[in-house]
């Protein structure tokens, strides 16, 4: 089981074996509440109308939050899985330091009639998604709820996420650059290159110029995938697809595998705002 902001598509999610549940990330855009986001590219009902109405409120600086899921709605989530004939259950979800959703989980799991293994990823967007896959394919082969939960564990531990925001605006209105409040007056004029570090976005550098943002960009991926593993990449975009692709042609070199691109998922493009660019690197499991 994991959330939302995994930017997994619900196509993958449904071929894995055994299947793995998504639960949404509520999107709040004014007085609306959005659930029926599932993943990367939803696919219609309220994960398009979503996708399509939060591009329009960034654009406009409408008031835009998210929320965690209840712990009743993972409560249900668990028994679901358990009325399937789910012997056990591992949680793997986005950083606890960006959202309440793990400590929502611990509580649900509390209720739960089979064992849950709750996983903080301190990560989020597809380099999450790639530590739910590796955790699936250990529980496809038949492996303890255990040894599914270090498959997701190990994948989190050498992941790196890099992201260039043409401005923080997005992050300063949700909360989620608390450490650098301090510093967000100084970067009002600069493009700033920011990382998820000990599960929290990071100031990592502060290029004045979009074109220099993406080189140190560039630096940066280069750096992280040459200490990985047959590094496996992920470009994200949002409302910048020319963008987007031409940034995966340029680090395709650097991984094991094909780079897609995937839109922000709307939990995540809700606080990096209209033409956001980030890299997701995740070693290769053994």
């Amino acid at each position: 089981m994991t959330d939302s902001s995994c930017s997994l598509p619900p196509a993958l999610l449904n071929a894995a074996r055994p299947p793995v549940t998504s639960v949404p990330i509520p999107v709040m855009i004014g007085d609306q509440i959005y659930a029926g986001e599932t993943g990367a590219s939803a696919g219609g009902g309220e994960g398009a109308e979503l996708e399509r109405d939060l591009a329009l409120a960034v654009a406009q600086g409408a008031p835009v939050r998210t929320s965690r899921p209840s712990p009743g709605r993972l409560l249900q989530a668990f028994r679901a899985a358990e009325a399937a004939g789910c012997e056990g259950i591992v949680a793997v979800h986005l950083s606890s330091k960006l959202s309440g959703t793990v400590d929502a989980a611990r509580l649900a799991a509390e209720a739960a009639g089979v064992p849950v293994r709750v996983v903080d990823s301190q990560l989020t967007g597809a380099a999450l998604g790639d530590a739910v896959l590796d955790a699936a394919a250990v529980a496809g082969r038949g492996g303890s709820i255990d040894a599914v939960a270090d498959a997701a564990e190990r994948c989190a531990r050498g992941a790196s996420a890099f992201f260039v925001v043409p401005n923080l605006e997005q992050l300063r209105r949700g909360g989620r650059i608390n450490a650098l409040a301090s510093l967000v007056g100084g970067l009002l004029w600069v493009k700033p290159l920011l990382g998820l570090e000990d599960g929290e976005v990071q100031l990592v550098e502060r290029p004045r110029t979009m074109p220099r943002a993406m080189e140190r960009l560039m630096a940066r991926v280069e750096e992280a995938a040459s200490a990985m593993d047959d590094p496996r990449l992920v470009v994200h975009g949002f409302g910048n697809l020319p963008e987007a692709l031409e940034l995966a042609d340029r680090v395709s070199g650097l991984s094991a595998r094909p780079v897609p691109v995937v839109d922000l998922p709307p939990s995540l493009a809700a606080h990096l705002g209209l033409g956001a660019l980030a890299v997701c690197l995740t070693p290769s499991p053994r």
